[in-house]
């Protein structure tokens, strides 16, 4: 898990080189992997296909859309995980707001960016078991992209005992708290040899050209 100081700049929509925002990312960022420990649960089920999406064997949960027939068509299989830079981040926010508002502000996206690294570890360790029992691993996709609803937090949650063991909460609009928290799925299908490369999309830029939000923190997917 690391910070990039790029990736920072990128969520505080900057570019080039401001005063005192250099040092104050560096010194956010060693504070915050000095100080915070993130959790996370990873879960494995089968699924089972149908007309509008998938099913997760064993539960009544049903992941439907475009993007989850797309991503995990051929799965059968997939990696539920949820992770969290836990109630201790909230503080280092709070704490950095009180102190101004810059370094609320950048705190935030230190942060962001953290959970985002440490969800790439996560994934690379699905990886790289998906890769040992012999198939090929989706790129992760999480509640919010393209059109795999939001609400389903609230089934990944349930699945993971998200809220007793690493105590996340969702309100009523299905988002988390602690803020920096993430749900994600990575699907796991047979290896075709002869499509493996086409198939194996990982990447940020994938997840951005995926996503229909065209948000302002959407990468140039053509760099």
């Amino acid at each position: 898990m690391k910070i990039d100081a790029s990736e920072v700049k990128r969520y505080l929509r900057i570019h080039g080189q401001f005063d005192g925002i250099d040092d104050l990312i560096q010194n956010l960022s060693q504070k915050a992997l000095s100080l915070l420990c993130p959790k996370s649960i990873v879960g494995r089920f089968g699924i089972t296909h149908f007309g509008d999406g998938i099913k997760l064997d064993g539960t009544d949960v049903c992941f439907t859309g475009n993007l989850i027939k797309k991503v995990f068509d051929g799965c059968d299989e997939i990696y539920l995980f949820v992770a969290t830079l836990t109630l201790q981040s909230e503080s280092l926010i709070k704490q950095s707001f009180a102190k101004s508002s810059v370094d609320g502000v950048v705190c935030d996206s230190v942060l962001t960016t953290m959970i985002e690294s440490y969800c790439d570890d996560i994934e690379e360790q699905i990886d790289q078991k998906i890769g040992e029992d012999g198939k090929t691993a989706t790129k992760r996709i999480s509640c919010g992209y393209g059109d795999f609803s939001i609400t389903s937090q609230k089934d990944i949650l349930g699945l993971l005992g998200a809220q007793k063991y690493l105590g996340i909460q969702l309100n009523q609009n299905n988002m988390m708290f602690p803020n920096k928290s993430v749900t994600a799925v990575v699907g796991a299908k047979k290896r075709d040899f002869a499509t493996v490369d086409s198939q194996h999309t990982f990447g940020v830029k994938n997840k951005c050209n995926d996503c229909q939000a065209n948000c302002d923190f959407k990468r140039d997917i053509c760099e």
